[in-house]
């Protein structure tokens, strides 16, 4: 959440979002674990 007030306050300014290849591997680092925990909980039906 932290992250989507940043983005929407970049994005306030008008200033354009860049990721470089950096940012891409950090931010898959955090979103994937975080859906393959999800699916596999809604999956097992214990979500």
């Amino acid at each position: 959440m932290a992250s989507a007030g940043v983005i929407s306050i970049f994005k306030a300014d008008g200033q354009e979002i860049r990721l470089g290849k950096t940012g891409m591997i950090i931010i898959m680092s955090i979103i994937l674990p975080i859906i393959i925990t999800l699916a596999y909980a809604a999956f097992r039906g214990t979500f």
